[in-house]
Formats: C-alpha cells, structure tokens, sequence
C-alpha cells in the first residue's frame, strides 16, 4: 500500500497498487504483512463496545450522547461510593492492583499502560502520527479524517479520540466533551482527562453526569485520593452531604503526608459529622485513618477526640497503645505486645486531665480491679475539682458501674457529694443513687434519688425507681407523690408516669384520683367536650372517631375558619405530641387501662365519669382498631348513665352493622324501657326497609315494641305470622299475653273469646317450651306453671290461677334452678301472688302463711 500526500492539498490518498507495477527495487522497501482484523484481538464484549462507538461516531445511531453512555456505562452507576462495604472491597481491589502511570492528556492520546493497553498496529500508529502532524500545521479536517479512519479500523483505541477532542477544544464544546469522554473511558487510567470531563460537566451545571464520571474514575483508579476529594466536594454541592462524608472517609487513608493539614481538617470534620448520628464506627474510622496518614502532627484535642472515640468503640488497648506512644506513663504487663494481662501502671504529675481520665477508663475495662484504689487516689489528687471536670469524674464513675464496681464508684464520688468546692448537679446524685440501689443502701438511695427529683424535677427515670424503692417500703402515699406531674402540670405529660401513677391509685382504693389521672392519661390525644351540645355533636353519627363532628365542635367554638385545619391542630397539638411520641405505651395497654377504669367507675356507681372516659375514647383515631368493642362499652355506660339518647346514636349503627346480633335488640328493648324517645319505630321502619330479607329479629322487636306502647292488635298481627314460620315459645307466651289484655279492654265485645285464645295459645307455650324432653324432667316446668298460673289470674279465673301457683311451688327442683335459685327461681313471685289472692278474698292467715314460708328476707 503506498501513501502520496501533496504539501499544499488537504486530502489523504490512500491507494492499492498490484505489486507487478511496482519495479523490484522499490518493492523490496515494502513488508508483506496480515490483514488488520480487529474482531481477532479484541473479545465478545469488546467487539460490541467497538461497534458501538464506531456507530456513534459514524453519526449511524440515533441516541444522543448522553444516552450513548449511559449505555456504554451501564455498570457504573451501581459503584457509588455511599456504601461502606462496596468502598471496603474497592480498597481490597486497590491494593491488589498496580498503580499504572497517568496519561497527560497531551495531543497523541496518553498512553494506555493500564486495564486496557493500545490496540493500534505498526500500521494505524504510522496514520496516527500523519493525524498529529496535520493537526499541528492547522489541516483539521485531514487530521479528523485521518482518525475516523482509525477508529474505522479500530474503534478501541484512545489516540484518535484525543486527538479528535483537541481539535474540537475551542471549535465545538459539545464534541469535544463528548470525544473527551470517550478518550478517559479508553484509557481509564489517565487521571487528568477523568478531572478536565467532569470540570467541564459541573461548568455546564451537568452535576449527576459529573458524579458518575467521578465514579468510574474512581473505579480505574482507586488510590488517587484528588479524584475522591473532587467527587465528596460535588457531592455537597449536591447536597448530598451523607454521601460525601462517606467519599472523604474512604479519601482519607490515601492521602499523602504532605497533605496532613488537609488530612486532619478532613478527619475532623467527617468524625464529628458520624459522631452526631452516633454513628461511632464511622467516626472512628475516620481519626484513625488521619492517625495513620499525619498521627505525629495530632494536637491534645485531636488525640482527646481520637481516644474518646476509640474508647465508645471498646477498644480500650488502643488507648493504652496510643497514650504509650504519645505520653510518658509507664504500664507493666504480661507482654510487650500484648495488654491482657496488667501489672502495675504509673501516671506522671504533669499528666494531662482529660487524658488521665480517659487511662483510668481504659483500665478499668482491661480488668485491672487491683489498680482501682491507686486510681481512684491519684484521680482525686491530680484532677482538681471544678465545674468543668465533674465529667471527668463522671466517666470513671460510669465505667466503674459498667464493671459492678459500685463502692469504689461511690468512693470516687464522694468529693463531689460531700465536699463544698463545687454544688454536686443532679446526673452525680442519680449515678449515686443508682450505686446505693445496686447495694441494696435503700434508705440512702431513696434520699439520692429525691434530691435528683429535687433539682431535675423533669428525670422520670429517678421518678419511676422512686416510687418503686418506696413502695418496697410499704409507703404508698409517698410512692404516689413521687409519680405527681411536675410542675403543676406544666409542659408535656409523660404517659408512662400517668399510667403508673394510675396502677398505683387503684392499688391502693383512691377510686376517684384513680379514674381522674386515667382520664388525663387517655384524653390527652382527643379533644374535650366542655358541655351538652358538643357530646351530642361528637355522638351524631355514633362511630369511634368521626371528623365530621369534630368539625362541627370546632365550629361551635369558633376556634378557626377551616375546620379540617383546625381538628388536625387538636389532634397534632405539640404537647400532646411530644407524650405519644416519648412514650413506650401501646395502645394495647391504654386500651386495657380504659377497660379497667370503665369497670371500676361501674363498679362503683360513677356512670358520669365513665362516660366521661368513653368521650375520651372515641373523640381520637389513635383507638380506631378497637372501635367495635369502644362502642358497646360506650352504649352501655351511657345506658347505666340514663343517657339514652348518646346511647341510641352509638347502638343503632351497631345495628345497621350487625342486624341479626339478637344481643343488640336486646339492648335497644332495655333501652326503649328506659328511654323517653318517639324516634325508635320509625327507626326500626327505615331499617326494615334497607334490610327486607334478614328481618325476623326486626319483626319481634317491632312487635315488642307495640306489645309494650299498648297496641296490642298491631303487635298480633305482627307475632302470628312468625309463629306459624317459626314456632317459638317467647312468640307463643307474647300471643297469650296480647290476647289476656286484649279481653281487659273495655271496648272489646268477646271479652270470653280473647280470654279462650289466651288459654290455648298459653298451652302452646307449654308444649313447646318443653318440647324435646319429658315434661317431669323439664327444667323450666317452675317458669311453665307460674307463667299459666299468670295468665289465669290476670283474667280473674282464680281458682285455676291458684292451682298452677301451687304447683310453681311444689315442683322439685331441677339442679340447674337449685345453682342458680337467686336468678331463675320463681318460689318467691309464685307465693307473693297467691298471697295477693288469698288476702284479696279474706283469707289473711293463709296469705300471712305464704308470706312468712317464701317471702321473708
């Protein structure tokens, strides 16, 4: 192949010639050579590398460039360097490789010793340097042509790339960034090109594409620290602060010694960033990654932070270690190695306070028990007592503890207790406290721990043991003050105080502070009702929590214009806030404390209070899970209250719930009893209405309810069809009852008729109350017998009435009436109405005889 270029033309002429035509002489200048085949040198995933740029260049694909290498990238992104364990492996992996020599970024393309060598031959390298020449003399299109070529050829190679982003420098940005890119991701290891592409990035404000050229380069090149220090800078100004703390972390063990300022400001500041999220292994990470790099050059606080960390880490014999090579203290061990085992140790005078403080730390973690006394004396003669030292104190007081050193913790308190140089702070009289307690020092340790509750009177810690050292004690009444809310009920309430203030009223009979703290303890979370119309308001709708009465409380109050805004203000009030949020009640246990107040408060007769505790309950969505069983609490509270009208609003969703729970009619039947509303028909007519197909227990009801507003024709026509559907005794003995008032009516023209269908159906009654068994060995023969003897004489057939009271008394008694007598006897209503008959016909000895044989209490 021969090459003629003219000095005055731009074109490259690349010809083939046959080698007949070429004379002998010259075509022994000439080396027969292979074809270039690139797919043979490169493998399969370089070969769909190459004919993917090759595509790009060649202008074939029609993705833009940077979809283009987002493609060619594709793993980059999942090497972020925020994860502690992916930095750990890639530091394994850096010091496993050879740090190759970095590019220069020169024309001619930097060289490719690294992952990836050079792939151009003799050949494309003798074009390469044509390309370089016309790009030197100015002829850029040539030189442009020249490298298409080559990456025609060989789309791997870098040189043409370089090359190209030179030319395009200062004629088009765009191309040369994007040529620039190619040319840093074929020769991963020129580091200077990886910086010049992602300054150019965050020039263009490009920030997300900067950072994952940062992070590819960092991957090529793992120990350049200049690449981490530029990716942890772009990452604050991202905002990403977490992320660059953690691409400084891993920066700092690759820093050079020259760089120990830098170094030490880095550490520093990353240190107390972790130490803030109490994330102490970072921290630690950190320092001890600037003490390997600069240690020598570390000031007494840059070793007071090193050792503090060091020691919430547990890693007490690097203290030692630490402190033997920067201080002069002599320690005697086992070893010279190793600091197991310690003999004898000898603190200079001139020791420095905080470091002293952080050795006896140390020590007492390493077991060394039989050097507490020399510690303790040399503490309390070289750390002179002020305001700020006490801390000193405190952490050996603290380790002591930690080692069940209780005395010897107390013996080094003691100066701060019973000395006057300073004023002994409350956090020194509670670890005192805690000692006493560990030695079983009651009585000492109850006086401590009062005068912590004293001076911090907001340490519910010291409160709780408090009360419990004192009930131990048998002191009730003083267990219970120490649980009072202080500061007059100032400031957030603690749940956990109220509620073990509350187990502890109840235990000791204080039934009404009990149910008072309990009722401070569940409301907190709801809103209180000041008066008649807003409990009405809250119960219209009769579910556990309902906004739109809550609403409609705010409104009446006036508290705010939107009223959406103003509930969630109730509901998300800081006060409250700050109790649910510090507390570890669950709602299991405020939900198992509100059933034992509605019970006590029953148990006593408190029907006020305890519906007063339900409000608490169902004005708040914190109890939603237990609503159901809030709102048959709540029914029968306000039932016991005489309350009919909140206990109607609750019950009759229950109902429309649940329509075939037989329990809940028989509330609403007691309720109706009780209550004075007109509003329960036609209730129970809109009910039936949405309800056609399940309403038999609806019917009864229905039927009841005429049976007892004294419509006894509407309630027949209601019992007789039910009773031919399903027959029942209740139905039977409601049919003789209607028909025994319908014949006591005066308007009633066959008073003898009504009283004749009384009589059968009541024998209905009896044969299917008995139905199933045999009549002797009925157990509801007593009910039977005074049930007809009932009917009888309520139609004044007295003779008939008396023989069916005689046998309600003669019957034997069937075991379960002899276990229950007090509920299911009738003995007693059976001789009171035979006594009624007898008196009422003259014969008073024979009604003072029943009297006096059943009826005397």
């Amino acid at each position: 192949m021969d090459a003629n270029a003219d000095s005055d033309s731009n074109e490259v002429l690349i010809e083939e010639i046959d080698s007949n035509d070429v004379p002998e002489n010259e075509l022994e200048q000439f080396q027969e050579t292979e074809p270039l085949r690139v797919v043979d040198i490169i493998d399969e995933a370089d070969e769909e590398e190459g004919a993917l740029i090759k595509r790009y260049v060649q202008g074939v694909q029609c993705l833009e460039f940077p979809d283009f290498c987002t493609k060619l990238e594709a793993s980059d992104e999942d090497n972020e360097e925020e994860s502690p364990d992916v930095e750990a492996s890639t530091s394994a992996q850096a010091q496993a490789l050879p740090e190759g020599p970095s590019g220069s970024g020169r024309i001619g393309g930097g060289g490719g010793g690294g992952i990836r060598k050079s792939q151009l031959s003799t050949a494309l390298q003798g074009l390469m340097g044509e390309a370089n020449l016309s790009f030197a003399y100015g002829r850029y299109e040539t030189a442009e042509r020249i490298c298409m070529e080559i990456i025609r050829q060989n789309p791997l190679a870098s040189e043409p790339f370089y090359t190209l982003a030179e030319i395009y420098e200062n004629r088009d940005e765009v191309k040369f960034l994007n040529f620039s890119t190619l040319a840093a991701h074929l020769n991963p290891q020129d580091r200077d090109m990886w910086i010049r592409v992602s300054d150019l990035l965050v020039q263009q404000g490009n920030l997300a594409r900067a950072r994952l050229i940062y992070t590819k380069a960092i991957k090529m090149l793992p120990k350049v620290f200049q690449l981490r220090l530029r990716k942890a800078q772009l990452l604050q100004k991202m905002g990403e602060t977490n992320a660059a703390m953690f691409t400084y972390l891993k920066m700092l063990p690759l820093m050079p010694a020259e760089e120990w300022k830098m170094c030490l400001n880095t550490a520093q500041n990353v240190a107390r960033y972790f130490h803030v999220l109490e994330k102490h292994t970072l921290a630690l990470e950190a320092m001890e990654g600037a003490y390997v790099v600069c240690g020598a050059r570390f000031s007494l606080e840059d070793i007071n932070m090193y050792l503090e960390l060091l020691i919430l880490n547990k890693q007490y014999a690097k203290v030692l270690k630490c402190l033997r090579e920067r201080t002069n203290f002599e320690l005697e061990n086992d070893q010279e190695e190793s600091l197991e085992l310690i003999y004898f140790c000898e603190i200079p005078d001139d020791f420095v306070p905080e470091l002293r403080a952080k050795l006896c730390v140390s020590l007492i973690h390493m077991r060394a028990h039989h050097l507490l006394g020399y510690l303790i004396q040399n503490v309390q003669e070289h750390i002179t007592l002020t305001v700020d030292r006490v801390e000193l104190y405190m952490d050996i007081t603290e380790a002591l503890m930690q080692e069940h050193k209780y005395a010897e913790a107390i013996a080094l308190m003691s100066p701060i207790t019973d000395g006057d140089t300073v004023e002994c702070p409350a956090f020194v009289w509670l670890r005192q406290a805690e000692c006493l307690r560990q030695l079983n020092r009651t009585n000492e340790a109850i006086q401590c721990y009062e005068k912590v509750v004293q001076l911090a009177p907001f340490c519910y810690d010291a409160r709780f043991t408090l009360s419990a050292l004192l009930k131990q004690q048998g002191r009730h009444e003083e267990a219970v003050q120490a649980l009072e809310q202080p500061g007059d009920g100032e400031g957030p309430l603690i749940a956990r105080l109220l509620y073990e203030r509350c187990v502890m009223l109840q235990q000791i009979g204080r039934i009404e502070e009990f149910l008072d703290v309990g009722y401070a303890l569940l409301s907190r979370h709801s809103i209180k009702l000041y008066n008649r119309e807003e409990m009405m308001a809250a119960a219209n709708g009769g579910s556990a929590y309902n906004t739109e009465s809550l609403k409609i409380i705010i409104q009446m109050r006036s508290m705010a214009v939107d009223s959406s805004a103003a509930v969630e203000q109730e509901q998300q009030d800081p006060a409250k806030a700050a109790a649910s949020d510090t507390s570890d009640l669950t709602v299991k246990d405020e939900f198992e404390l509100f059933v034992e107040l509605v019970r006590t408060a029953h148990k006593h007769g408190m029907y006020s209070a305890a519906e007063k505790i339900c409000f608490a309950m169902v004005t708040t969505k914190r109890f939603t899970y237990y609503h159901h069983e809030i709102e048959r609490i709540m029914v029968l509270v306000c039932y016991f209250n005489d309350d009919c009208t909140i206990a109607f609003s609750y019950l009759r969703e229950l109902i429309a719930k649940q329509p075939s729970q037989t329990n809940l009619w028989n509330l609403l039947s007691l309720m109706i009893q009780k209550g004075d509303e007109v509003r329960y028909f036609r209730y129970m007519r809109r009910l039936m209405e949405r309800h056609p197909v399940d309403t038999k227990q609806m019917r009864i009801f229905q039927g009841h309810y005429h049976l007892n507003c004294g419509s006894f024709k509407y309630a027949l026509n209601i019992y007789m069809p039910i009773l031919r559907e399903s027959p029942d005794p209740i139905l039977a003995l409601c049919v003789t009852v209607a028909f025994n008032q319908l014949a006591m009516q005066r308007k009633v023209l066959r008073k003898s008729a009504a009283v004749g269908q009384a009589i059968a159906f009541a024998q209905r009654y009896k044969e299917l109350r008995s139905a199933g068994t045999d009549f002797a060995k009925c157990a509801a023969q007593q009910e039977i017998y005074y049930n007809i003897g009932r009917i009888y004489h309520q139609a004044n057939i007295l003779h008939l009435a008396v023989e069916y009271y005689e046998k309600a008394l003669s019957v034997p008694k069937h075991p379960l009436i002899a276990e229950h007598e007090s509920v299911l006897g009738l003995q007693h209503e059976a001789a009171f109405n035979l006594h009624l008959i007898y008196k009422s016909n003259g014969n008073k000895w024979k009604a003072r005889q029943y009297l006096m044989r059943y009826c005397v209490v």
